[in-house]
């Protein structure tokens, strides 16, 4: 006698497309990716009833749920128990009743967990191909390796099974308010997490790739992001420089450097001293990263309609005191922004440019004619971000002799003496700096003031390397100049100054 599920109806592919109202060439789509449940019999693809209307019912994460082994689950888990107890971290704990769904938010909650435990600033879940033996013929599977970003480094951390990714990779879109059946286009999200009592706000991106999709955890700390200017880096002099900058009523301030470098910090550390109650204080930006006191802040929003300049224009009828622009990105943007700050305004922006000079050429590049730039602007700094020597495993190195001279004459171009008696430091590699050599990064900075005799030589057309040597000369310490100081103090490697300032 025929079982009930052998008796089970079977749909062919064109039933199987009109009940869920798509193209053929859309559901074999949706077959590779795993969104609906078919098997072949023959030479032609069969369906269950019953798959399409789960599918119709719960989307695709139902369907990736139920190819979730949970043995896979339990041994991500301990495996992410593991690492968390070798720092001393607390462990996620399990759910009461560990239906599937919570299993994975509980992975997922012990991966960010560990992110935070190791002061990482993003978590990345990259697909890769692993080509296995199979017999005479190779087979071809999908692992997930998940990286952390420590100290500027990406370091990996785990690897998921490609049969487990498309289920948390749902989970992850169901926790970020995002759309789980979408995976064909970008999307961008957020998460709230909160350990101990302390929050954290994580951004996320999910891009779709030819293997899976893949994500990028942004983790950002309002503790760790509003540092205050003093625990920067900066040395006395270009601490003194930019408070006078901030001190001063109107005019323009801009940082340059690449993503990632720490421009944000120090934009909203100037901030933190330059508005208060008794000033308008204004920013837009993309997106909004923290909330600050005494500013109002607007994020972007193209689909509506709100740009940079359009909030611009806005800011301009709201009587402020001091603004801040995210990012200048365009000559629109780029003009508001210089006559905003030549007609009594203070004015932050960011700027991407290899360092303080190369931002001067480029608002010229952009079609910002010099003299409404020389009638306006203070000052220019680029930064970037060192890690910093491991202080329980430091020691001190030699370095060969054309090494030492040639630090030496970047050193002196960059308006830094080199001491005769310099000492330059290493990291071992410990338990506490988890062999790395390195603990933490510090900012390198190069703040360019714009005094009378750059002013001249700007508005004469003067080479890059010209205005830097007019720089140099009035007081400019260049980054590398910079970085040398604090491989001098002990606090960073020459390598790792090197890696940051000439890579970029």
């Amino acid at each position: 006698m025929t079982s009930e599920p052998e008796r089970e109806e079977l749909v062919s592919l064109e039933q199987a497309a009109d009940q869920l109202s798509v193209s053929k060439s859309t559901l074999y789509r949706m077959i590779e990716r795993g969104e609906v449940k078919g098997r072949k019999v023959g030479r032609q693809w069969r369906f269950r009833i019953t798959d399409l209307q789960a599918y119709l019912e719960r989307g695709p994460q139902a369907v990736a749920l139920s190819t979730v082994r949970p043995a896979e689950a339990d041994t991500l888990l301990d495996a992410l128990a593991s690492e968390l107890a070798k720092l001393g971290a607390e462990v996620p704990p399990l759910p009461d009743h560990p239906a599937m769904e919570a299993l994975l938010e509980a992975c997922i909650a012990r991966i960010i967990s560990l992110a935070i435990a190791s002061r990482a600033s993003d978590i990345h879940f990259t697909p890769e191909r692993l080509t296995a033996e199979s017999g005479p013929g190779r087979r071809e599977d999908v692992s997930i390796l998940v990286q952390l970003r420590i100290d500027g480094v990406l370091s990996e951390m785990a690897r998921i099974p490609g049969t487990l990714y498309p289920a948390l990779v749902g989970q992850i879109k169901s926790m970020a308010g995002l759309n789980t059946e979408e995976r064909s286009l970008p999307q961008d999200g957020r998460i709230h997490y909160c350990v101990g009592e302390r929050d954290y706000d994580l951004r996320l991106n999910i891009l779709p790739t030819v293997l899976a999709e893949s994500v990028v955890c942004r983790i950002l700390d309002a503790g760790g992001i509003l540092l205050g200017l003093e625990k920067l880096g900066m040395s006395a002099e270009d601490l003194a420089r930019l408070r006078r900058w901030n001190g001063t009523p109107s005019g323009l301030v801009i940082a340059t450097g690449p993503t990632g470098s720490g421009k944000t910090t120090t934009l909203y550390s100037c901030l933190l001293e330059a508005a208060g109650p008794t000033k308008n204080t204004l920013t837009v930006e993309d997106p909004v990263e923290y909330l600050l006191p005494h500013t109002r802040q607007t994020g972007v929003n193209r689909r509506a309609g709100l740009t940079f300049p359009v909030a611009l224009r806005a800011f301009q009828r709201q009587d402020p005191d001091v603004i801040m622009i995210g990012e200048i990105r365009d000559l629109e943007t780029a003009e508001i922004a210089v006559q905003t700050a030549m007609t009594g305004h203070l004015v932050y922006t960011t700027l991407h440019a290899g360092d303080a000079v190369a931002g001067l050429i480029r608002l010229s590049d952009m079609g910002v004619e010099p003299f409404m730039t020389s009638g306006c602007l203070l000052g220019i700094m680029t930064q970037r971000l060192a890690r910093v020597i491991c202080r329980h495993c430091k020691e001190p190195v030699t370095l060969a002799e054309e090494v030492l001279a040639h630090i030496r004459d970047l050193s002196h171009q960059g308006g830094y003496e080199l001491p005769t008696d310099a000492v330059f430091y290493k990291g071992k590699g410990c338990e506490q700096c988890a062999q790395r050599g390195y603990r933490g990064r510090i900012g390198l900075f190069e703040l360019l003031e714009f005094t009378p005799v750059l002013r001249e030589a700007f508005l004469r057309n003067a080479s890059a390397e010209e205005l830097t040597r007019v720089a140099v000369k009035d007081g400019l310490r260049t980054l590398i100049a910079d970085g040398i100081r604090k491989a001098v103090e002990g606090i960073t490697t020459v390598d790792e100054v090197l890696r940051v300032t000439m890579t970029h």
